[in-house]
């Protein structure tokens, strides 16, 4: 009995030797390998001992086997479905009012905000979160005069001006009244707009025109437009104004470019009442991009005593190598005789103007240089400018045109010039084309490259040459 039980001592220790062994080495990756299955099949042999129907449970083996992955509970934020979708920068010069329990928010005195780059600023500002509406209005000074109108400048570049703006912040959709609406070049105004969208509004009793006057000499009316930003306005029926009369003239439409930036398109003409050459349209023309490097611009008067004007100027450019401008003008002139010599009722005469001014950039071209500056024309076309004194007393005239050439760093210079002045009250015109100049600088033939000891007398014997 007692070898027995040292039999079964002696198993039990060598037993518990070789197991606490084989948890050193897994533990320690040394061997771990030979020692996998005898894990596997002590974790298989214990999951038999579960009762049946029960869930296994994986969190310890997890953990064991996946000590990076973590259970983390994660917080959630719950956002309120009036809140914005942007931040709101505002300010105000009097006050700001916070009402909590209607959720309304105020701003007094120049006051100011800024969402999603639509720029508003007012008398009055009134933000309602419940419906996410925002309603600004002017004030009235002392001496009851309109003190800061609703101004909203849009993130395209469009500008208006109006008595009041309601604008909703999740839409983008807005309603003004009495607004002056800039769009490029063009000057719109309404008695009400309503803006659907980021980039549509549409009109009701408006007015188009270039003109920034409160009372533009000249106008579109129509009842209904339609403004697309910086691409179109479209029109129904319209009629043109002068000075704020209409015209009995209807067209069955208008299509007026908003484009921004250098595009062909018609230019508006101004009307005019001039007492020796009658009734007129001044200004009337159509500019034409040519290409990245040319544009021309036409221009015409006409006048009811039947004198015209026209006016043919061509622009040009092109970076670091020139730039410039011609304008051809040609007059026709029928005005009123009012020299109180009756022999004829209209005085008539035809004359021309020509202006060019160009300059061109040396480092296209080194060494090279073109210039001209001309201002020349008939001695009688600046008598008969309508209504511009300045001209009219302009009786001194000049031109110069200029190149110039240079040679082997300075020493050969070669100028050609020709000029030109006139006096139009004496009728005179005097031309001096062309003038040459050509100037070599100091060579010394006989000296050496490589002088050595004294100069020699013969030495410094120089030449130069210059010719006009």
């Amino acid at each position: 009995m007692a070898y027995t039980r040292k039999i079964t001592a002696k198993y039990i220790l060598s037993g518990l030797f070789v197991l606490l062994f084989a948890i050193i080495t897994h533990e320690s990756g040394a061997k771990g390998k030979y020692f996998s299955f005898f894990f596997k099949s002590l974790t298989h042999n214990a999951d038999t001992t579960r009762p049946a129907g029960e869930k296994k449970d994986t969190s310890i083996a997890d953990t064991t086997h996946n000590d990076s992955i973590k259970k983390i509970a994660i917080d959630t934020l719950n956002i309120s479905k009036d809140s914005l979708d942007a931040p709101v920068t505002y300010k105000a010069e009097d006050s700001a009012v916070l009402l909590i329990p209607t959720r309304q928010f105020y701003l007094y005195g120049k006051a100011n905000t800024v969402f999603k780059g639509n720029d508003l600023t007012a008398n009055t500002i009134k933000y309602d979160q419940a419906t996410q509406l925002i309603t600004a209005y002017g004030g009235i000074d002392t001496s009851n005069n309109p003190l800061s109108k609703p101004t909203i400048k849009e993130p395209g570049g469009a500008e208006s001006t109006s008595d009041s703006i309601k604008f909703n912040t999740k839409t983008l959709r807005a309603l003004t009244k009495n607004t002056y609406y800039k769009e490029g070049d063009m000057f719109i105004y309404a008695q009400a707009v309503k803006k659907i969208n980021a980039n549509t509004e549409y009109a009701y009793r408006g007015r188009f025109t270039t003109c920034n006057l409160d009372t533009p000499h000249y106008a579109f009316i129509t009842r209904r437009m339609k403004i697309v930003n910086n691409k179109i306005a479209v029109t129904g029926p319209t009629m043109p104004s002068f000075e704020g009369v209409p015209i009995p003239i209807v067209l069955p439409f208008g299509i007026f470019p908003l484009e921004t930036g250098r595009h062909s398109g018609f230019l508006p003409p101004s009307f005019v009442n001039n007492y020796s050459l009658g009734l007129g349209l001044e200004g009337l023309g159509y500019y034409k991009v040519l290409n990245d490097n040319w544009d021309i611009t036409t221009k015409a008067n006409i006048y009811t005593y039947g004198g015209w004007n026209l006016d043919i100027k061509p622009d040009y450019f092109k970076r670091y190598a020139y730039r410039g401008t011609l304008d051809i003008s040609i007059q026709k002139t029928k005005s009123l005789n009012t020299s109180g010599l009756l022999t004829e009722e209209f005085t008539k005469n035809s004359s021309f103007f020509i202006t060019w001014n160009h300059s061109s950039d040396q480092r296209a071209r080194p060494g090279t240089s073109f210039s001209a500056s001309v201002r020349a024309g008939s001695t009688k076309y600046n008598k008969y400018m309508p209504d511009n004194a300045f001209r009219n007393y302009d009786n001194q005239l000049a031109s110069s045109i200029t190149y110039g050439k240079t040679w082997d760093q300075g020493k050969y210079i070669l100028n050609i010039a020709a000029n030109h002045n006139q006096n139009n009250s004496l009728g005179l015109i005097n031309i001096q084309a062309p003038t040459i100049s050509f100037t070599a600088s100091t060579i010394y033939p006989f000296q050496k490259k490589d002088q050595v000891g004294p100069t020699k007398w013969y030495q410094k014997l120089g030449i130069s040459y210059s010719a006009t």
